[in-house]
Order: structure tokens, then sequence, then C-alpha cells
């Protein structure tokens, strides 16, 4: 094994053995998500990514549900006060997690601006120590490879991982008509030492009610 690998492995099996994993998927109709996504490619220059979407759901979804942002260090529990979001980045040779510290204070603009810096940074290696450490909570996204539902390892210490999968049409009964919409699912794994299942499906039930009306993230 390269470094990275050895690496990834040593993480990967000490998070797989120590934590003790659940994962909750649940279905979102993005189609006003897909929407506002062309609009706002078509209003400017900055290009917005579906990551960049969800990354700020995520933040107001975990300001509501804070006790997915916190982790475990020992026999204690570590509330972290600031929301430091890992977005996980596909390498040729491995996989890397960036984190944009205090994702909290940022503007969807500002989140966006950062995850491409970051993740422009990933594919060159040069990313800094500090880039890479700290993160309370991580995004994965492999909706581009055509990825219905996975099953994604949690990043220690952090607590929680989403994963995010495929969108694609699908006929929706909405009053008793049926219409074509666009769906994803989303795949939470969490720690279920530190945090319940109802406590994770509570916070899928937010993070889905903000995607499914994404203009109150612009508010």
């Amino acid at each position: 094994m390269d470094t990275m690998r050895r690496t990834i492995s040593q993480r990967m099996k000490k998070s797989w053995t120590e934590i003790p994993h659940v994962t909750e998927d649940i279905k979102v109709d993005v189609t006003e998500l897909v929407n506002l996504r062309e609009n706002l490619n078509k209003s400017g220059e900055h290009k917005f990514t579906y990551t960049d979407l969800i990354a700020k759901a995520c933040v107001i979804a975990l300001k509501k549900n804070p006790v997915l942002n916190w982790s475990i260090e020992g026999d204690e529990i570590i509330k972290n006060p600031n929301i430091n979001l890992g977005i996980a980045v596909a390498l040729e040779d491995g996989l890397i997690v960036p984190v944009v510290k205090n994702a909290e204070n940022k503007s969807l603009l500002e989140l966006s601006k950062e995850i491409k810096e970051l993740s422009e940074k990933a594919r060159e290696n040069k990313l800094t120590p500090d880039e890479i450490t700290g993160g309370t909570f991580t995004i994965t996204n492999l909706g581009m490879y055509e990825i219905d539902s996975f099953t994604p390892i949690i990043n220690p210490p952090e607590s929680a991982i989403l994963g995010v999968n495929k969108i694609y049409k699908e006929p929706v009964v909405i009053e008793d008509n049926i219409v074509i919409r666009h769906t994803m699912k989303l795949s939470l794994s969490f720690d279920h030492r530190l945090i319940d299942g109802a406590t994770a499906a509570k916070f899928l039930l937010d993070l889905k009610k903000i995607l499914e009306n994404p203009v109150s993230m612009l508010i």
C-alpha cells in the first residue's frame, strides 16, 4: 500500500470496528432543487453544484439537530460549537476529505466557493494539514456514478456522515395525479452510541423539508 491507501485502510478499519454504524435512507423530491440550481447557474458567473446546495441544507438541519454534529471522546460527549463540514473528494488513487470550517457562518455562495477551492487543492495535492482536520460532519456524493443507495462509513471522530445518491425522474402521485418528478435518496450513517434512530430520522426529515423547499436556504 502507498501512504494514502494505508491511512485510509487504518482509519476505515478503526471506524468500522469501533463505531456501531446504523444507516437510514430517505427519499427526497428534489424537483425544486433542480430548478433552483438551474436558475442560479443561469443568472450569474458562479456555477453551483448539488453538493453545494446539500451542504447548505445540512448546515441548517444541523443547527436544528446539533447532536449530529457532536462526537465521542472516550466516555465524554464533545458538543462541538461550530459546524465544520467535511466534503469527500475522490482522487485517482484514493479519497480525501477537506473541511469547510465554521460553515454555519457562511452563505451559500461562500460555501460553494470554498468547497470548489478545497476540492481543486485536493486534486492538486496542495491541502494543508489544517484543511483536512477538525471536521464534525461529512458529506460524500456518489450520485454522479449512478448509485441509488449506499452505506457510508463514518469519518472518526465524527458521529455521522451523509451519503448523496443519484437524481432520477420517476412517476409520483400528488393529490391523486401522477406526475414526473426528480427524486433522490439520502443515506445517513450514524454512531448509535450517541445518536438514536429517531434523532437521526428527525435530522433527515428536516433535511428533506429544506431540500423540497430550497428557496428557504437563500433567505
